[in-house]
């Protein structure tokens, strides 16, 4: 099957599009001015604002699925930061559903954010952040589209991510890099629940409604991926102590907890049917530790 991924060379993309490479053929799509080696097998193709383009290549190369996963994220947003968040999270996917035209492509698999959805116990929209709002707002502009055509669209929300590759300033990175030089660490009181997944399982849920799609079956608008167990922050950090047998040096309440701080992450998304988490938390750690040394 042809498949375009957007966010290929991402954290998730990267996983994602060597799982996907093996039974499929796959597209990259790739923002101007991106330095990067993608594996032999994968194909890509540059895009800014060329929608005719784009259009002529997905129709060209008979894509028939598309995986969006490109993404800007920014916790705390800035004025200035606006036009990127934009652009990236409400531009970008509208262009390639506007592109769609025409061509062969039967289903776009959607990635969103249980952060649009700061009420835990509120099946409602509710934005965590500005950038939560831009990915409702790409789902908003996204209705448009499924109802004038016969596209299949489908959001899969996730939560925290983690596993080898992330070279991101997430929490294990940060508790990684403690954990070998020592330093304090400046933390929040911790009290906050997360609800975290590593990437193995990220992967397997994205494969798994990939075939679901393929396969044609009735799906609803949204599913979410979540964690066998959500833990407090402190209890994040102690699992990582035992797993490590590295005891860190926390300073708890070394800062304040982020304006709007999640406490308790979102409880009424609906389960990907079908699927669960392979990996309990400290099995994920144990992982993490071991492929990313």
């Amino acid at each position: 099957m042809n498949l375009l991924v957007t966010g290929g060379t991402g954290f998730i993309g990267t996983h994602l599009v060597k799982a996907l490479a093996v039974e499929h053929n796959i597209h990259v799509l790739l923002p101007p001015d991106l330095d990067v080696i993608l594996p032999n097998n994968v194909h890509s193709i540059v895009f800014f604002d060329n929608i005719s383009e784009l259009n002529n290549y997905i129709i060209k190369n008979e894509i028939e699925g598309i995986v969006h996963l490109a993404t800007l994220f920014i916790a705390q947003h800035q004025p200035e930061n606006i036009k990127d968040l934009i652009l990236s999270n409400v531009f970008l996917g509208t262009a390639l559903l506007e592109a769609v035209e025409g061509s062969k492509v039967k289903w776009f698999l959607n990635t969103g954010t249980i952060w649009q959805n700061y009420r835990p116990n509120c099946r409602r929209y509710h934005p965590t952040n500005l950038y939560a709002a831009t990915k409702q707002a790409f789902i908003d502009m996204a209705a448009y589209y499924v109802e004038t055509t016969r596209l299949k669209f489908v959001t899969l929300k996730l939560s925290d991510t983690f596993g080898d590759g992330d070279t991101r300033r997430k929490l294990f990175t940060i508790l990684k890099e403690a954990s070998m030089t020592g330093e304090t660490i400046q933390m929040s009181p911790g009290e906050q629940y997360l609800d975290i997944l590593h990437i193995q399982d990220i992967i397997s849920g994205f494969m798994h409604l990939i075939q679901l799609l393929n396969d044609n079956k009735k799906l609803d608008a949204e599913y979410v991926l979540a964690a066998r167990q959500r833990y407090t922050l402190k209890e994040v950090v102690t699992l990582f102590e035992k797993v490590s047998d590295k005891k860190l040096t926390i300073n708890w309440g070394g800062r304040p907890y982020r304006k709007r701080e999640i406490m308790q992450p979102w409880k009424k998304g609906k389960l990907l049917p079908d699927w669960q988490a392979s990996l309990s938390l400290e099995e994920g750690i144990a992982l993490y530790l071991k492929k990313s040394k």
